[in-house]
C-alpha cells in the first residue's frame, strides 16, 4: 500500500504572515488539529494546536503574532508514491503525528496516523510501541493507566497551565476545585476557547475553559470498558477514580500500547 492511497487530498493551508488568532479560528470551523503554511503559495511549514496553545501563551501577545514565528520548519514530507512503511517509520522517527505529501514541489495531500491506521491498523504498532506483557484478556484500567497526573486548581490561569504542560510534555491537565477532580483542559480547549477568541490566557482561569463535568472510570474496570467511554465520548484520556480519589488517567496511548488489537476501536476501518 502506496501513501496515495490513504492520504487526505484535500488540505487546509493558510499564508505564513497569516495571524495566529485567524489561523486557530479556521482550524476550529474545520475541526482540524493542524494547517499547512506556505510562503508564496509554496509549503513552508506546519502549525498544530499544541504549537498554538503553548507558543502563543508564552509569548502573550496572541492577535499579533504571525504563524509564520510558531510554525515548525523546514517541513518534513513525503511523496505519494512511497510506501506506506516508510511514512510510518519517517512519522514515528520524528515523532509527527502527520506529513504533508507532495509531488513535483507540489502540495496534493497530507498522511497522518489517522489515515493509515483507519485502513492499515496493522501498522498501530510503529505509533504505539509494545510497553509490558501484552495479555488483553486480563487487563483492567489498573493494569494501563498512568499514576502519575497533573493536575491545576480551577482557579489557575491558562498560563500557568501551558508553562506546566509544556514542561511536562503533556496534552492535558485535570483540574480541581477543593482538591476534588472537576474538568480536564487540553491543548485544543486553549486554542479554540482563548487563542481563537484573542483572548488573555493570563486573564483566564481554568474554570473557564475546562471541559466539564469530568467522564472518569474505576481501576477495577476492564480496559474494554474503558475503549467503550473513551471512543463514545469522543475523547483520548480518563480520569482514573477510586473512593472519590483521583488514581491515575488512562489514554489511548496507554491502552494501544499494551493491547493493540483495540486499535479499530479508536481508529474504525474505512475504504
Amino acid at each position: 500500500m502506496k501513501v496515495e492511497d490513504v492520504m487526505t487530498p484535500k488540505v487546509i493551508t493558510e499564508d505564513e504572515d497569516v495571524s495566529v488568532t485567524i489561523i486557530s479560528r479556521d482550524m476550529d470551523l474545520s475541526g482540524i488539529g493542524s494547517v499547512v503554511i506556505t510562503k508564496e503559495d509554496k509549503p513552508v511549514g506546519i502549525v498544530t494546536d499544541r504549537d498554538i496553545s503553548i507558543k502563543i501563551c508564552a509569548t502573550r501577545r496572541t492577535g499579533k503574532v504571525k504563524v509564520k514565528e510558531i510554525m515548525s520548519s523546514p517541513l518534513i514530507t513525503i511523496e505519494p508514491e512511497a510506501l506506506l512503511e516508510e511514512a510510518c517509520e519517517l512519522m514515528a522517527a520524528k515523532d509527527i503525528r502527520r506529513l504533508p505529501v507532495m509531488e513535483n514541489d507540489e502540495l496534493v495531500g497530507i498522511v497522518s496516523v489517522r489515515n493509515i491506521l483507519t485502513r492499515a491498523p496493522e501498522h498501530v504498532h510503529r505509533f504505539y510501541p509494545a510497553e509490558g506483557e501484552v495479555v488483553p484478556e486480563r487487563l483492567e484500567v489498573g493494569d494501563v493507566m498512568t499514576l502519575d497526573v497533573i493536575t491545576e486548581d480551577e482557579a489557575t490561569p491558562v498560563t500557568k497551565i501551558t508553562k506546566d504542560m509544556e514542561v511536562s510534555g503533556i496534552g492535558s491537565v485535570v483540574i480541581t476545585s477543593e482538591d476534588k477532580p472537576v474538568g480536564i483542559v487540553t491543548d485544543r480547549d486553549i486554542a479554540s476557547k482563548v487563542i481563537m477568541k484573542d483572548k488573555k490566557a493570563s486573564e483566564i482561569k481554568a474554570k473557564e475553559i475546562m471541559s466539564s463535568p469530568l467522564i472518569t472510570i474505576k481501576p477495577e474496570a476492564s480496559v474494554e470498558h474503558a475503549c467503550e467511554l473513551l471512543a463514545e465520548n469522543g475523547i483520548r484520556r480518563m480520569p482514573v477514580m477510586e473512593n472519590d480519589k483521583l488514581v491515575g488517567i488512562i489514554s489511548v496511548r496507554n491502552i494501544l500500547t499494551r493491547a493493540p488489537e483495540h486499535v479499530k476501536k479508536f481508529y474504525p476501518a474505512q475504504g
